[in-house]
């Protein structure tokens, strides 16, 4: 094992170079812009869905912003959750789903002068909407605000979501459900919200879409047995994308799970979003709390009825 390898083994070794190797600083590529001050946003290497890059990202480009930056999102210099192997250091995966903040990119600014890359570990500097705005609907409002101005969806995926949104709803009341399971179930993740069982979610299920008569009922779930079981009780009334799902994965994580095909990473994020976007186009919406339940909300225009479960975390 070579010196590297064993540093790293080191937990506190590595949790310190980690910490400077993604520490925000100051960097020049050039000497165009002078009179500009561009802050690339950026997450260290992680397993995480799209809506945790989307929550973290947004909140430190409300930091940059407030400095008087222009922020410039980098999901490209560093393995993630959406690149291929091949992909990494070429393709923005960003760019994939999200126009750029401010109008900027990567390559835009690859001869500025004034640079500064963020920090990549999340910091008491990075304040992103997350569980609060389920209570807080000031706070839920400022955020969906600051989303519609600097967090436009390509245009390509919006109009595959509306798309799909006239094909699936045919403009008739839907209840949104989005039901986490898989490996957030499986791992329990530490101070990540418990979800609900989704026995107690298809009970709700009932409820809401006879109280406000619901025609049809919206799931997103990435858990094949809990289709199955939705599916069992709603029948055709139960609506769904064509988004693939897992079964009997055990502890694996989520994005760890390939589907063999081709741009497979860069589809199941294009799928997820999708999935987003169609909750909050829904009338009502039954959700456990998680990063998509977030976004959700933030994408919605506002819901006529919402029940988001707070069980505490695990």
């Amino acid at each position: 094992m070579g010196v590297k390898k064993i540093l790293k083994s080191i937990p506190i070794v590595d949790s310190l170079y980690v910490k400077w190797r993604w520490r925000e600083h100051k960097v020049s590529f050039g000497k165009d812009n002078p009179d500009k001050t561009f802050f690339v946003v950026r997450r260290a290497t992680c397993k995480v869905g799209l809506f945790s890059y989307v929550m973290t990202n947004m909140g430190l480009v409300k930091y940059a912003l407030d400095k008087g930056y222009i922020p410039v999102i980098d999901m490209q210099g560093n393995k993630n959750t959406y690149l291929e192997e091949n992909e990494v250091g070429k393709k923005n995966a960003w760019e994939y789903y999200f126009e750029q903040p401010c109008g900027y990119s990567l390559e835009d600014i690859s001869t500025s002068k004034n640079v500064i890359l963020s920090s990549g570990v999340i910091t008491e500097k990075n304040i992103y909407p997350g569980k609060e705005i389920v209570k807080d609907q000031r706070k839920c409002l400022v955020w969906r605000s600051f989303f519609a101005q600097y967090l436009k969806v390509q245009e390509i995926v919006y109009k595959e979501a509306n798309e799909q949104r006239s094909r699936l709803f045919g403009g008739e009341k839907v209840l949104g459900v989005l039901c986490r399971g898989t490996d957030y179930i499986n791992n329990r993740p530490k101070n990540h919200p418990i979800q609900p069982d989704p026995e107690e979610v298809i009970k709700k299920a009932e409820e809401i879409t006879k109280k406000y008569k619901c025609r049809w009922i919206y799931l997103a779930t990435e858990d094949e047995k809990i289709y199955q079981r939705f599916y069992e009780i709603f029948g055709d009334k139960l609506k769904v994308t064509t988004a693939r799902r897992c079964r009997d994965i055990g502890n694996t994580n989520i994005n760890d799970i390939g589907f063999q095909r081709e741009n497979d990473k860069y589809l199941r994020g294009k799928e997820y979003l999708i999935n987003i976007i169609l909750l909050a186009k829904c009338d009502c919406l039954l959700a456990g709390s998680v990063g998509g339940t977030y976004g959700a909300l933030l994408m919605s225009q506002g819901y006529e009825y919402v029940h988001i479960y707070d069980l505490g975390v695990y």
